[in-house]
């Protein structure tokens, strides 16, 4: 008998050890596929000396550590100020950022030094999908986007493998378009059926263009304005409307004041007097070795940037960065291509939010971060905070794809029936809103900026709601505090007042 009970027992275990191959051997029948969220820059930490006594993440880097290379120069940043030495303070920041990001650069096969690693890495672990679940792709940011593409092909196969799907869906944030961009130019799109890119630099990013060619610059305006939009998505922690009005009323006085503009001009003065200097010794042979900071210069900037950044004629790091051009160049071929095969495909892009006060684009509209015409792959754009000409929008002979606040014409996209626009949106920031509209891209039957009533082709982002609404006409400040009485709105009115009288 017991001889039996264990016979039994054994098929019993066999069988159990059996089903999940067979499941997967039979396909998962639950009609979704599995969610692969390709991450933004710094996914993933990069560590110095892992797993010992000298460990260091360089990135994102550590308070402590950065804080602690700080006080080393300070006495010497200190003095140069005092004296208005600028070759003492230029030496004194070459230090400062070698001591911080040096141990980030490349070599010239565009290498990794061995004790500089990823120890983080996801792999595909379990067979939960759906689409309140998905796979976590990290990479490190640093390295060619040919490298990653190589191993998501490898992540897609195996969370096929554990799903018992034939298919997957790509959901990419930021940095993780240029990854997209790599994979689609290596593998194509068989086995793909939803791609949904948010805020992603497919033609690149402004910041980096003008970066890689020297043209930085302080202005006053983009400054405040550039806090001004950040302030609504702060997490003070305390009253947080309160402080967020009362920061946007000191920074709204500090400008009016002439404080910022007088920041600014002594920044471009140590910018004009040690910039070239802290270029030549440790950005350029720092980040002008990552291949992946590479992908985020346009192609309009590119060759430009590759004299500027002295980057060599020959070699593997050479090499590298000139062929992702390739997958730049060709990703709105290769989107329209995956669309035409029926790959439902989604990218959605911010504006009319202050980008990065640092370079002479600053009137490029953005996400923040991201040029929308960029990320758009083409749109017409307005400057940030401006409509279109006059001209150009009455010389349009069809206004389907102009937003109602004339700041972008959608007609000029690679794909301008996916693509959506969202206003005073901050690039990838959390929003439900946003969330609900991907998850009607992945579930619904057809992917168009007409195919949801509630999700048109140009919506506003309501930071204090976390949602998002059709935009109806220009930014109209006294709208905004009926519809959403707050302090913070209150002093956006008054300002937005006070600013329309000086004008007149």
């Amino acid at each position: 008998m017991k001889k039996l009970i264990s016979l039994i027992l054994c098929v019993v275990m066999l069988c159990c050890a059996a089903s999940p191959a067979a499941a997967a051997d039979g396909g998962c029948q639950c009609g979704f596929s599995p969610i692969i969220y390709v991450g933004p820059l710094g996914c993933t930490p990069i560590v110095r000396d892992a797993g010992t006594a000298d460990e260091q993440t360089l990135w994102k880097l550590d308070t402590k550590f950065l804080l602690a290379n700080l006080k080393d120069v300070l006495p010497q940043l200190t003095k140069a100020l005092l004296t208005r030495n600028s070759q003492q303070l230029g030496d004194a920041l070459v230090t400062f950022v070698y001591a911080c990001f040096g141990d980030l650069a490349l070599d010239s096969e565009g290498r990794s030094k061995a004790n500089v690693t990823t120890p983080e890495l996801n792999v595909p672990q379990g067979s939960t999908h759906g689409p309140d679940s998905d796979y976590y792709f990290d990479y490190d940011f640093r390295l060619d986007p040919y490298e990653h593409a190589q191993r998501l092909h490898e992540f897609i196969a195996q969370v096929k493998a554990l799903t018992g799907h034939d298919s997957v869906k790509l959901k990419c944030s930021s940095m993780g378009g240029v990854v997209l961009s790599a994979y689609l130019e290596q593998y194509g799109y068989d086995g793909i059926d939803v791609i949904i890119c948010r805020c992603g630099p497919l033609w690149g990013t402004a910041v980096a263009g003008e970066a890689f060619t020297g043209r930085i610059e302080l202005n006053a305006t983009a400054l405040a304005r550039y806090g001004e939009d950040a302030i609504p998505f702060l997490e003070t922690g305390f009253a947080d409307d309160f402080i967020e009005g009362t920061l946007y009323a000191l920074l709204g006085a500090l400008k009016a004041a002439g404080v910022i503009d007088g920041l600014c001009a002594l920044g471009d003065r140590l910018i004009k007097d040690v910039g070239e200097q802290v270029f030549r010794e440790a950005l350029i042979p720092i980040f002008g070795t990552l291949p992946g900071i590479w992908a985020f210069v346009p192609e309009e900037y590119f060759h430009e940037a590759v004299a500027f950044m002295q980057l060599p004629a020959q070699g593997g790091l050479h090499d590298k960065i000139f062929a992702y051009r390739t997958a730049m160049a060709n990703i709105a071929a290769n989107l329209t291509a995956a669309k035409n095969s029926g790959v439902k495909v989604c990218l959605i892009c911010g504006y009319n939010v202050q980008r990065t006060p640092l370079i002479t684009l600053w009137r490029s509209t953005s996400d923040g971060t991201v040029d929308t015409k960029y990320a758009s792959l083409g749109a017409t754009c307005g400057n940030t905070k401006e409509p279109l000409s006059e001209d150009y929008v009455n010389a349009l002979a069809d206004r389907t794809y102009l937003s109602p606040d004339h700041m972008i014409d959608a007609s000029t996209c690679a794909l301008p029936d996916c693509t959506w626009f969202v206003r005073d949106w901050l690039h990838c920031n959390g929003n439900a809103g946003i969330d609900e509209l991907f998850e009607l891209v992945m579930t619904g039957d057809e992917v168009s900026v007409t195919a949801f009533e509630q999700f048109p082709q140009f919506l506003e982002a309501d930071d204090d709601a976390d949602t998002v609404t059709p935009v109806t006409g220009a930014p109209n400040a006294w709208l905004r505090l009926k519809a959403s009485p707050s302090w913070l709105n209150l002093i956006r009115f008054l300002f937005s007042f006070l600013r329309s009288l000086l004008t007149r």
